[in-house]
């Protein structure tokens, strides 16, 4: 992990310092959001596509399923 900082001013801007900004591939105009946990915030840039970004996500919890077969049999359930 790398810590770097950045001052806040008086109108409560903030610089992103030169490093965060190539390691984030930030561009002028780009978006970012702030994720709040706690005291704990973490800063990345807004994803162009929320699908994609989040595409496959968990995949592990679904390995080895047949999931047609989940499926069907969630639906019997329902009846």
């Amino acid at each position: 992990m790398i810590a770097i900082a950045a001052q806040v001013s008086d109108k409560y801007q903030v610089v992103i310092p030169r490093e965060v900004r190539q390691k984030l591939n930030l561009q002028p105009r780009d978006t970012l959001l702030f994720l709040i946990d706690g005291d704990t915030v973490i800063v990345r840039p807004r994803p162009a596509s929320f699908t994609e970004a989040l595409r496959g996500l968990h995949r592990e919890v679904w390995a080895g399923v047949d999931v047609d077969e989940w499926l069907k049999e969630e639906r019997d359930a329902w009846e």
